[in-house]
């Protein structure tokens, strides 16, 4: 099945780019860049524009890690989770975001995360050859 959404895991190091979302679904809480895939869009195409909309970060060769669903009451997505190192640090964030952060791979679980966030860094990390830094 398509995927309706895409998100990214950006990793510069052992950190990953963590953003607070401002709006409903996940607002308040901290997660990936991304959102809602277009009509005839891409997952790969949706996750490269999202990005840039929502951070005006660009990324060049991002790797599907995994597609899960997520979502907030009756409302579900089916999302693909990408993965990329990001030569830039430092955002330029849309009104979609409250905050953003840089924070190191192991201290995920301090922030409060969209389901399973953790997991889903953990395995973005794995699949672009990071060492596992998780407690």
């Amino acid at each position: 099945m398509k995927p309706d959404a895409c998100s990214i895991g950006l990793f510069h190091g052992g950190e990953v780019l963590l953003i607070q979302r401002a709006l409903a679904p996940f607002s308040g809480l901290w997660t990936f860049p991304g959102g809602r895939m277009e009509s005839g869009e891409t997952p790969l195409e949706c996750v490269k524009r999202e990005l840039f909309e929502e951070t005006r970060l660009v990324v060049d060769d991002p790797i599907e890690v995994l597609v899960e669903t997520v979502g907030e009451g009756a409302k579900t997505y089916r999302l693909a989770v990408f993965a990329a190192e990001c030569p830039m640090r430092a955002p330029i964030t849309s009104h979609e975001i409250t905050d953003w952060e840089w924070v190191p791979i192991a201290d995920v679980h301090a922030f409060r995360t969209t389901r399973n966030l953790c997991d889903i860094v953990e395995a973005c990390a794995e699949r672009l050859g990071l060492a596992r830094t998780a407690p």
